[in-house]
């Protein structure tokens, strides 16, 4: 008891120690730019990797056992971005080794379930599970990102709330700088290769270069972009989230009305089946960003009832297609996984709709409350937690269904 009492004694000593290292801004910012350059040179390695190998072959011959090495470079990359909401005050290191363990655990279960899935005949159906498995995996990345950013407070629904705002400001003002540098570095890249490409043969040098050099300096990007936000918050994701809420109603209707015409159908129309799943995930990641805990109009509230009901039915149509395409064209994990995550999604909207009714119900009762409408609260930021039902159907996508897809193949 003793020795346990020492070793947290010892461990709280080192967390203050470095915290005090950490007041200093400029030694954090160096630390998270350092920890920044390591991150984008895994990532840039994978690009690499990627690029020299046939990317048909690469995914799918049993030969080409490289990719066995990707989903480290992005768990990696992932792991540094955790890291670096600890060069602050809230530095401690047992959430960082609870982080790296978190981790190291996704990794030894998907190296375990890409052994299966290797396994398969069916070059086809392997393609889709890998790539199904790249897809999903970041759900679960962002669940570690969020635990990570508010200490594991698991039941914090306000601290992993911000954190959807927090991501969101940062990947859009990343985004921006990766654009516009992306756009700038193009321009005199194309400009290189026009001048050059007469006197000398090494244009597919220069292409995989630009593609390289534009790889690294976009996954660097967030933690730039970090070391400024940190100091200086802003809520852009909040307002631009809304601003989508009027659109994807908007949208929706519009989908409906293509119904009446049967060629575009999403039952039979592939293109349609897809632009309707695409339209479905982005209201209902977007639901995610809006933060009506955050000051609202009173549009913006009366939006916020009516899209998740709206959109309920809107994933009753999308649900159907899915199960219509998976009973008429067969079995295969792109279908499987796109019924169970209409399915997710339409048990998130219901969730955000109870919510939205139990807090008008408590407005009529509270009477008093009615006299200043713009302080009414609609919803629960509570619904965010709806998040680890997505982690737990991503687990289940990523792990599960490839042992499945392996013993029935």
């Amino acid at each position: 008891m003793q020795e346990n009492n020492k070793l947290i004694n010892n461990i709280d000593n080192i967390n203050t120690k470095i915290r005090k290292i950490l007041e200093n801004n400029l030694t954090a910012n160096f630390i998270i730019i350092f920890i920044g350059l390591i991150a984008s040179t895994f990532i840039t390695a994978a690009i690499f990797i990627l690029m020299n190998n046939r990317i048909s072959k690469f995914i799918i011959d049993s030969e080409y056992n490289l990719t066995l090495f990707i989903p480290f470079f992005h768990l990696f990359y992932f792991f540094s971005l955790s890291l670096i909401f600890y060069i602050n005050k809230n530095f401690n290191l047992k959430n960082i080794l609870i982080t790296f363990l978190s981790v190291v655990f996704i990794l030894v279960v998907d190296l375990s379930s890409s052994f299966f899935v290797g396994s398969i005949d069916d070059k086809d159906f392997f393609a889709q599970t890998y790539v199904i498995k790249y897809i999903y995996n970041n759900i679960i990345f962002f669940i570690i990102l969020a635990l990570s950013y508010n200490g594991f407070q698991v039941l914090n629904s306000k601290t992993i709330s911000e954190f959807f705002t927090f991501s969101a400001d940062i990947s859009i003002f990343a985004a921006l700088i990766a654009g516009i540098v992306s756009t700038v570095f193009g321009i005199f890249a194309a400009i290189v290769i026009f001048l050059i490409k007469d006197v000398f043969n090494i244009e597919e040098i220069i292409i995989k270069l630009i593609v390289l050099s534009i790889s690294f300096f976009t996954s660097l990007f967030p933690f730039l972009v970090y070391t400024v936000y940190r100091k200086m918050k802003t809520n852009i994701s909040i307002y631009l989230s809304r601003i989508l809420m009027p659109f994807s109603l908007l949208f929706i209707f519009i989908l409906l009305i293509l119904l009446l015409m049967p060629d575009i159908r999403p039952y039979d129309n592939r293109f349609t089946f897809i632009l309707y799943n695409v339209m479905l995930a982005v209201i209902v990641l977007n639901m995610f960003f809006i933060r009506v805990d955050y000051k609202s109009s009173i549009f913006t509230k009366a939006l916020y009832i009516v899209l998740p009901i709206v959109a309920i039915l809107f994933d009753i149509l999308v649900l159907t297609s899915s199960l219509y395409r998976l009973a008429e064209y067969g079995i295969t994990p792109n279908k499987i996984t796109l019924v169970g995550t209409n399915l997710i999604m339409l048990g998130n909207l219901v969730f955000i709709t109870i919510f939205n009714i139990k807090s008008i119900l408590n407005i009529f009762k509270n009477n008093e409350d009615i006299k200043d409408i713009k302080n009414i609260t609609i919803g629960d930021n509570k619904t965010v937690f709806y998040i680890y039902v997505y982690g737990a159907w991503a687990f289940i996508v990523c792990f599960i269904l490839p042992l499945f897809y392996n013993f029935f193949n």
